[in-house]
């Protein structure tokens, strides 16, 4: 799979926490939670977004993606007090720290100042998105705001429906639909913003380099050298390292290292995995090839990365040392 497919199936990826917000003029809260990804589709009414030092004015049928770890802040207007933060876990509370979480809440997956106030929003947060999923959220700015009907209505009026659904299954019908959501806002919005930098998105569009990308994403664990994967392109060695450098950023198996290093410290959270078995899911020999290169790169052992795991969750974002 390629990142954005793997984006959604890391293990801390699964079941993004999901509300719908409805507020009432004058409001402002402000996100520390700390998530890897959050979007935010606004479905009545408007508000203001401030990530990275941007503000960004949303209207109704807008969908932003922000991109964690950083806070940032949605309200009303520039001017509204905050009133309330989302805390990691997502805990609310006052400016003062007081709990809010029953004071707001309004039902199943219903959360706000006013159950019936003119501005609401889906607001859809996932936690972690794992190593691969950084791939993909580190070709995004802070805030990326697609226009109203940048995404399929019908979607949208889909998912609005069956957020205040609570028949069999909902919690997996509402999962999958935000995660659709979630994969053709970065589709769209990739598509309509070339990155200003090299990245992996960018060798998307050349045939070579496509034809690389896609052979590197499916087999990880295969011996890839330079001449097997511009066969794979139909190329030669110099033009698709040319190629490749130049639209991605680093040379192809450079590129390869880095995949299959970000997909093994996926593979170490589920710790039924031994090491030679992580190994050999990504292209390496063995346990020690694998534990000498995650520890070239990282600066920690691939067991020493399990222990930190193992102790609590990680901020989201960190590198494992």
């Amino acid at each position: 799979m390629d990142p954005l497919s793997q984006l959604l199936a890391h293990p801390h990826a699964e079941g993004a926490f999901t509300l719908l917000m409805s507020m009432r003029a004058p409001w402002a809260v402000r996100v520390e939670d700390e998530s890897a990804l959050t979007v935010v589709i606004v479905t009545s009414g408007g508000g203001r977004l401030e990530a990275g030092g941007v503000g960004h004015e949303l209207a109704t049928g807008d969908v932003a993606l922000v991109r964690g770890p950083l806070p940032y802040r949605v309200s009303d207007a520039a001017g509204s007090a905050t009133l309330a933060i989302i805390e990691p876990g997502q805990r609310c509370v006052t400016p003062d720290g007081a709990p809010l979480d029953l004071a707001l809440a309004h039902g199943l997956r219903h959360w706000g100042n006013d159950p019936d106030g003119p501005d609401t929003m889906i607001v859809a947060s996932y936690a972690d998105v794992g190593s691969v999923g950084r791939f993909v959220t580190d070709v995004l700015p802070d805030a990326a705001v697609l226009p109203a009907g940048a995404l399929d209505p019908a979607l949208v009026a889909h998912l609005a429906r069956e957020i205040a659904r609570d028949d069999l299954g909902q919690s997996v019908v509402l999962d999958r639909l935000v995660d659709v959501v979630t994969i053709e806002s970065i589709r769209t919005w990739t598509a309509a913003h070339p990155p200003a930098r090299p990245t992996w998105v960018g060798g998307v569009g050349d045939p070579a380099v496509s034809a690389a990308l896609r052979a590197m994403h499916a087999e990880p664990e295969r011996a890839w050298t330079l001449a097997a994967l511009a066969r794979r392109a139909a190329v030669s060695r110099a033009t698709l390292a040319a190629r490749f450098t130049d639209l991605v950023g680093t040379p192809p198996l450079r590129y390869l290292t880095s995949w299959r290093l970000a997909l093994a410290r996926d593979l170490l959270v589920d710790r039924s995995l031994t090491l030679d078995a992580v190994a050999g899911r990504v292209g390496y020999s063995s346990g020690f090839a694998l534990s000498t290169a995650f520890t070239r790169a990282f600066g920690v052992s691939p067991a020493a990365y399990r222990r930190r795991l193992a102790e609590g969750p990680r901020r989201v974002g960190a590198e494992p040392g």
